[in-house]
């Protein structure tokens, strides 16, 4: 299985997955599927404009160097059998001209496989081969590639996006950051301060806890947000629409409070929680809980909550 942000897949399971990657991004193109029963003809797929699509997913994480040497032969290999299978290719195509084949894999670590495609185009534009196009190029798809079909996808498939980056603000990132951010540290510790009773003990300590917690919760979903940003762009600019909204909301709530702060601070989270779930049906549910720690962490710090 080859481990991805998204998912594990092994070849059955990616190939099943960019399937249904291809039908909704080139429907408008005329897609069409082109099954590997009775042989596999070196295309797993095409589109009317000329795209064809074949598909490798590795089958273990291989550092760089394994990793480009598999997908390198993959590509000579399935490439090679578009001569071999010329003539069988040509009625399915039907005066189609390949202009692109585009190897779909989760991911590439190595640029020479950049260099690996580009010298077999030219190579098969040389070949002059009557189902490629004059202008006939080999490109690199990833996961990433395909990232306003992921959702739909795992959704339809009743799995989750679950992002997990291994970064993590360190103690130090804490500290520098909470050096150079003094007014919304201080922000913090008031508006803790206000949730909790003038007589609770260890009031103090309670309170840099709970700012200190801000603060982590704030860094680390920054570092989740920005990955989010970068795998499923569309879906981001669409969470920052809808804490916009709702931080409207959440200005007025403190503004007309009457009751407990702490009790209007759970009520926050917790309907903030809900409408992260409404909004985004596909998101896992810890990813879900880690988004709304960044965005309450987020208020506090500011000031959409500010406890009267």
């Amino acid at each position: 299985m080859y481990k991805t942000l998204h998912a594990d897949f092994d070849g059955n399971s990616w190939e099943d997955f960019c399937q249904s990657c291809f039908v909704l991004k080139y429907e408008s193109e005329g897609y069409q599927r082109m099954p590997a029963w009775q042989g596999d003809l070196g295309i797993e797929g095409f589109t009317r404009t000329g795209k064809a699509f074949q598909c490798y997913c590795p089958d273990a994480d291989y550092n760089p160097d394994k990793l480009y040497e598999e997908q390198r032969d993959k590509i000579t290999k399935d490439l090679n059998k578009l001569e071999t299978y010329e003539k069988q290719l040509a009625p399915y195509l039907d005066g189609t001209k390949i202009k692109q084949w585009i190897f779909v894999t989760p991911e590439y670590k190595n640029k020479s496989l950049v260099r690996h495609c580009r010298e077999k185009a030219k190579a098969f534009r040389n070949k002059k081969l009557s189902i490629l196009d004059d202008d006939f190029d080999v490109l690199i798809h990833e996961l990433k590639s395909f990232s306003a079909q992921i959702p739909v996808v795992l959704n339809y498939n009743k799995q989750k996006i679950s992002l997990n980056p291994s970064e993590r603000s360190s103690e130090s990132d804490i500290a520098n950051w909470k050096t150079t951010e003094i007014t919304l540290v201080q922000n913090a510790i008031t508006k803790h301060g206000q949730r909790l009773n003038p007589t609770v003990t260890s009031r103090d300590n309670k309170i840099n806890t709970l700012t200190q917690n801000s603060i982590s919760s704030f860094l680390d979903g920054n570092i989740l947000l920005r990955s989010w940003q970068t795998n499923y762009p569309e879906d981001y600019e669409k969470f920052l629409r809808v804490i916009s909204l709702y931080e409207k909301r959440v200005e007025e709530e403190c503004i007309t409070n009457t009751g407990d702060n702490n009790e209007l601070y759970k009520r926050i989270g917790s309907d903030l929680r809900l409408k992260l779930k409404e909004s985004f049906a596909y998101v896992d549910s810890i990813m879900i809980d880690q988004l709304a720690e960044q965005v309450l962490a987020d208020w506090i710090l500011r000031c959409p909550i500010n406890f009267e």
